[in-house]
C-alpha cells in the first residue's frame, strides 16, 4: 500500500479553505513533484491537471502545467468543488502521484486534499523519504493550521479517517467536529492548534516519548512524526501515539471493519482510557 498524505481544511483554517488548497498543491509541485514540471516541458513526463467550480461546472484544465499553473493556483483559492493533478511517465499512463481536493463528501465550506505518493517515490523503510514526506507536510500546513491531516500508508482513498471507519463516523460529523475531537491518527498526525493545546502543546506532546519528531507549525498546530520510517510504525508505536493523544480522540470500541484490514489503532475507548 503507497503513502497517502491527507488534510482537512475548514471555515477555521489559516488565511481561508482556498488558501489551504493553494498551499497544498503548490507544496506538491516543490516537494514530491520537484523537478517534473521541467520533464513535462521535455515530453519525458506528463500531467493532467484539472479544476470543477461545481459538480455541475466544466471541468477547466490546466496543460501544460508548467505554464498553467498559476491559472491554477488562483483557481484553488476560489474553492472549486474538485481539483486534480496527475503525475503520469507516459500520456493516460499509471498516475504515480495524485493531488487531489474535494468538497463532496466534507460538505462546503469545507474541503479534504489527499496526495499519493507513487511507488517510484520511495519505499517505506528509507529514512530519506519518509522524512522528505513528512517536510511536504510542514511545508504544505505551515501557515494554515489544519483541522486535521494524517500522513501514512494504512489509510484508505476515501475522505474517511481510521477513526471514522472503526467507530462508524460519519465524515461530516467527523469534521464538523475536527477541533473537538481529533479525526484521526497515523504514522505522522497533525493536530490543529485547540487540540494540541488541550494536549499541553508541543513540549508536552514530545515529553511523552511516543513520537519521534514534534514539528509546531508557525500558524497553530503541530506535526507528530511517531517514528523514523512508516515501516517502524508498529503495533508498540501504534499504543504509543494512541495514548498520547487519547484525551482528544473521539469516544467508543473501535470494531474491526473487514472491508478496511489495513487500517491501524489501538483497540480501545479513549474515553475510558487511564494509560
Amino acid at each position: 500500500m503507497g503513502l497517502r498524505a491527507i488534510a482537512t481544511f475548514d471555515v477555521s483554517t489559516g488565511g481561508g479553505v482556498g488558501h489551504g488548497l493553494a498551499t497544498w498543491f503548490g507544496a506538491a509541485l516543490a516537494g514530491p513533484l520537484r523537478g517534473r514540471l521541467e520533464q513535462e516541458q521535455q515530453g519525458t513526463a506528463f500531467f493532467s491537471a484539472s479544476t470543477r467550480a461545481t459538480e455541475r461546472s466544466p471541468r477547466r484544465e490546466y496543460q501544460p502545467l508548467a505554464t498553467g499553473w498559476e491559472a491554477m493556483r488562483e483557481e484553488l483559492l476560489h474553492e472549486p468543488e474538485t481539483a486534480h493533478v496527475l503525475y503520469m511517465r507516459e500520456h493516460l499512463g499509471k498516475p504515480l502521484v495524485h493531488v487531489r481536493s474535494s468538497t463532496i463528501r466534507v460538505r462546503r465550506p469545507n474541503a479534504e486534499a489527499q496526495l499519493l505518493f507513487g511507488a517510484d517515490c520511495g519505499s517505506l523503510d528509507d529514512a530519506g523519504f519518509c522524512a522528505g514526506a513528512v517536510e511536504f507536510l510542514v511545508a504544505a500546513l505551515d501557515t494554515v493550521n489544519p483541522a486535521f491531516a494524517w500522513l501514512g500508508a494504512d489509510a484508505s482513498a476515501s475522505e474517511e479517517t481510521n477513526l471514522d471507519w472503526v467507530l462508524g463516523r460519519r465524515v461530516r460529523d467527523s469534521v464538523r467536529e475536527a477541533r473537538k475531537l481529533l479525526r484521526g491518527y497515523s504514522w505522522t498526525t497533525v493536530c490543529p492548534e485547540e487540540l494540541s493545546v488541550r494536549l499541553g502543546g508541543p513540549g508536552a506532546l514530545a515529553a511523552t516519548g511516543a513520537f519521534h519528531r514534534v514539528v509546531p507549525l508557525s500558524a497553530g498546530g503541530v506535526v507528530l512524526q511517531a517514528t523514523e520510517t512508516v515501516a517502524g510504525y508498529t503495533d508498540e508505536a501504534v499504543r504509543g501515539v494512541f495514548e498520547a493523544l487519547h484525551p482528544v480522540l473521539p469516544p467508543g470500541v473501535p470494531q474491526f471493519d473487514p472491508a478496511h484490514p489495513e487500517l491501524r489503532y489501538f483497540p480501545a475507548d479513549a474515553s475510558c482510557f487511564g494509560g
